[in-house]
């Protein structure tokens, strides 16, 4: 009976062992494919030199009710300046409505705008698009409804952590876009550990 105790044992060390050496490795390169996408959404969180357009989009965040969340403040505060600083460029706002939210992203982020001295002709609004890639997809396409004309470039604003994916996601959209982002931004984690995981779905999934 001891030895068969001893045996049951020993059988049970070496599958914890063995299942040691392929749940480890798998750890560690999961770790170290977090780190690399991790420091690529912070090097590439840098923005471009600023270019006059056309159009300008300003892509949509959060609401609480009808209020902008503090990254679609950023964004927006970034996009007033821009607009201030070039008279002759229209505006889209683009964002739809989510939960938790009263009205769509794209009337609070007018509103907004208006209030900083925006005249309210020169901004477009897009209620309809639940994603960074329909945020550019639908935006283009108002826009060439207004012109009857391809859009090629454009700018577009958002926070830091988001410009990588939205650069990719322009490009995917046939855009040249020359990416803004707020002078004075939070540093805030849970932003960059979501953007992570919407890179990834982002990268595989939105064509």
């Amino acid at each position: 009976m001891r030895g068969i105790s001893e045996t049951k044992v020993i059988s049970r060390v070496r599958r914890k062992t063995n299942n040691n050496k392929i749940i480890l490795p798998i750890l560690v390169i999961l770790l170290l494919q977090f780190l690399a996408v991790e420091g690529l959404i912070i090097y590439n969180g840098t923005p471009d030199p600023q270019t006059k357009t056309d159009y300008l989009i300003i892509l949509g965040a959060g609401l609480k009710g009808d209020v902008p969340s503090i990254s679609l403040r950023e964004r927006l505060n970034a996009g007033a300046e821009y607009l201030k600083k070039y008279p002759d460029t229209v505006v889209v706002v683009s964002g739809g409505k989510g939960r938790g939210e009263t009205i769509t992203e794209a009337e609070a982020m007018k509103k907004y705008l208006v209030s900083e001295g925006i005249d309210e002709n020169r901004i477009l609004t897009e209620t309809r698009a639940t994603s960074t890639m329909e945020n550019f997809r639908l935006s283009r396409k108002l826009i060439e409804l207004k012109t009857g004309k391809p859009l090629r470039e454009v700018s577009f604003v958002t926070n830091n952590f988001h410009l990588l994916r939205a650069k990719m996601l322009a490009e995917r959209n046939g855009l040249t876009a020359h990416a803004i982002s707020p002078k004075k931004e939070l540093l805030v984690i849970p932003s960059y550990l979501r953007e992570y995981f919407a890179l990834i779905k982002s990268f595989a999934v939105d064509r």
